[in-house]
């Protein structure tokens, strides 16, 4: 049984889907008994918005939800051995991670966010070009499937308890 996991969560840009997923992980850590237990970090497949805040809409939807998302963007940097999981938020992240990660043990560390959605498998849909209802859809999509990932990790740290 492990004692500590480490959660790299990706996107392409790193400033709406996995800070958000980032921010709503942190937030129920301390309800999952893991505060401690888990690092959280976040970061994009692209270099498009390195050193950016995230993105004020998806800041705005997640506060509202009382998510605060105080990331800075970054670039993933390839580093798989760092991560014990590493939770891409659509396919085509999926498939950039497992086109680079150096070998089986790597790309056995990467998952998709919504394969711990109750709901059902599939893409976050990226709500960038969209309007505000798709920043929403995101925040309860998010807070749904990390609920149910941190379900995962605590049975992989505590069994369960």
């Amino acid at each position: 049984m492990l004692s500590f996991m480490r959660i790299m969560y990706v996107c392409l840009g790193n400033i709406c889907r996995s800070p958000l997923a980032e921010a709503v992980c942190r937030s129920l850590l301390s309800e999952y008994g893991l505060e401690g237990s888990v690092s959280v970090e976040s970061s994009g497949t692209c270099a498009y918005h390195v050193g950016e805040p995230a993105d004020p809409r998806m800041r705005s939807a997640a506060a509202r939800k009382g998510i605060h998302i105080t990331h800075v963007s970054r670039q993933f940097a390839k580093d798989y051995a760092s991560y014990d999981m590493i939770i891409a938020m659509d396919e085509e992240n999926r498939r950039y991670l497992m086109q680079h990660a150096p070998d089986e043990a790597s790309r056995a560390r990467v998952h998709l966010l919504r394969d711990f959605d109750p709901l059902g498998p599939g893409d976050l849909e990226d709500p960038y070009y969209g309007g505000p209802e798709g920043f929403n859809d995101a925040v309860t999509v998010t807070l749904r499937s990390c609920r149910g990932l941190l379900e995962v990790v605590r049975e992989r740290l505590h069994g369960g308890k």
